[in-house]
């Protein structure tokens, strides 16, 4: 799911909570992976063009699912190349956490990294920086801009 649009959950140290995570996404492309620091599970819709309101209304339905998802990840978020986006320290580390539009953290998160007023709930358990949609298409796609860097 590397490069791909999607949504991407950190799920703690239990790969059968990233499993579980899975499960609620049925019938949807779904990955579940570690990156030494912790369990993943990835859930991509399926063929989402570059342009930014496909992508904005994939975001939104990944949203709106994961809503009802069991409450097994401590963090997530949606958008492009979003599979592993940091490790719970490096989370943790982080000192303004509404750089990360859409992100989904448990509320012992929230708490621990200031309590940030522009988060709101979520689901029970959880709060979130709202979901603004991709500004920008993806590179490489038609009439997207190419990056130069």
């Amino acid at each position: 799911m590397a490069g791909e649009y999607g949504l991407n959950a950190e799920c703690g140290e239990r790969e059968n909570h990233a499993r579980d995570l899975a499960r609620h996404f049925d019938g949807r492309p779904t990955r579940v992976y570690t990156d030494g620091a912790g369990w993943w599970c990835g859930v991509a819709p399926e063929a989402v063009p570059g342009d930014p309101a496909a992508m904005s209304a994939a975001g939104r339905r990944l949203y709106w699912l994961l809503r009802t998802a069991p409450p097994v990840y401590r963090y997530a978020l949606a958008g492009p190349a979003t599979a592993g986006f940091r490790t719970y320290t490096e989370l943790m580390a982080e000192r303004d956490l509404t750089v990360f539009p859409g992100l989904v953290v448990r509320e012992d998160i929230w708490a621990a990294t200031g309590g940030r007023a522009e988060f709101s709930g979520f689901a029970p358990g959880y709060r979130w920086l709202p979901y603004p949609g991709e500004p920008r298409e993806l590179p490489g796609t038609p009439h997207a801009p190419e990056r130069s860097d």
